[in-house]
């Protein structure tokens, strides 16, 4: 007991950076509840805790409780003090004021190059809450206190404290409809992503006020989804460059001329198609012709048929055309 209260009054006012985890903490703190020590070196303890709150873990948070008095399986109202210990302190860090349109502006400032402790915190104790919401014995009141602690701007979505009022509500059938709203309320249902929307609005164990907000949210989200990504794509065509806008069209010109070369060829191909055909028919129809006109009695009838004379008169054509060229020669000087 005196090793752990030494051990407890020479930690160091300010935040520890590596040397003291914020594990080993909740370890002394653990300790401590087992030991019973004085409530002021207990609550020194949560302080130094608290000031290093966003350190720490789940499991960290999950700490048993060794109580008589208290009938929960964790202790919760310790994670309820630090939190509050935690608050505290973060609206007394250093404020930057500024002006805005002639409103003065505050801001808490955190070092440069880290994620928003705060917002770690409220991840943190949402998840604490869907882990103690199942223990039958913790009542509406304390888990709505513990999820309403936190500022509103302190949670992105409000997916992780729906998943521990879901949890909640199944664990606990027996509540009354008042206790249901009561606990549903702590829920901001403008902060549910459109995945949360849907499971919440097909949730049986919400109260019939809770889906038709959930419905509502989840209308307004879709439409402004749907506005969202049409002004997106309007300012996208707006700001296209011009040489883009003008190779497009070149793009288009020469997709409509190779278009129409592809018609003419296609054309062309069909024409030559067709002649192909039509000489094949002509030459066809000769053979039949002369295979005919063979089968009936030879070379005279074909040679009548396309004007010719028959074998006799041609040659004696050929004598007289020799007789005639013969006395025309005797003639000349």
């Amino acid at each position: 007991m005196e090793l752990l209260e030494t051990v407890i009054t020479n930690l160091p006012s300010e935040k520890s950076s590596g040397f003291i985890t914020a594990r080993f903490l909740f370890g002394l703190l653990k300790t401590a509840n087992i030991l019973r020590v004085p409530e002021a070196l207990r609550m020194a303890l949560e302080k130094k805790i608290a000031s290093q709150l966003e350190q720490a873990t789940l499991d960290d948070l999950l700490m048993p409780s060794y109580s008589y008095l208290v009938e929960t399986l964790y202790d919760v109202d310790a994670v309820e003090r630090i939190l509050q210990y935690y608050l505290e302190k973060t609206s007394a860090a250093e404020v930057v004021v500024s002006e805005n349109d002639g409103e003065e502006q505050t801001a808490i400032r955190y070092p440069e190059g880290t994620d928003d402790p705060l917002s770690r915190v409220a991840r943190l104790v949402d998840g604490f809450l869907a882990e103690v919401a199942s223990d039958a014995n913790l009542r509406p009141e304390k888990f709505c206190e513990i999820a309403l602690s936190l500022p509103d701007h302190a949670r992105v979505y409000d997916d992780g404290l729906y998943r521990a009022v879901d949890v909640y509500l199944k664990a606990h059938p027996g509540m009354t409809e008042e206790e249901k709203e009561k606990v549903s309320g702590v829920i901001n249902c403008r902060k549910l992503t459109l995945e949360a929307c849907t499971h919440a609005a097909q949730n049986e164990r919400l109260p019939l006020r809770s889906v038709v907000q959930v419905l509502f949210f989840e209308q307004l989200q879709l439409r402004r989804a749907i506005a969202g990504t049409m002004l997106v794509a309007e300012a996208e065509d707006e700001a296209a460059p011009a040489a883009e806008l003008e190779e497009g069209r070149r793009w288009r010109a020469a997709s409509r001329e190779n278009q129409l070369l592809r018609l003419g060829m296609d054309s062309m191909r069909n024409r030559v198609q067709d002649l192909e055909r039509q000489c094949s028919g002509m030459r066809q129809a000769i053979e039949r012709m002369d295979r005919r006109e063979r089968a009936e009695g030879g070379w005279g009838s074909l040679g009548r048929r396309f004007g010719c004379k028959s074998r006799m008169q041609v040659r004696d054509l050929a004598v007289a055309a020799a007789s005639k060229k013969t006395a025309g020669g005797q003639h000349m000087p």
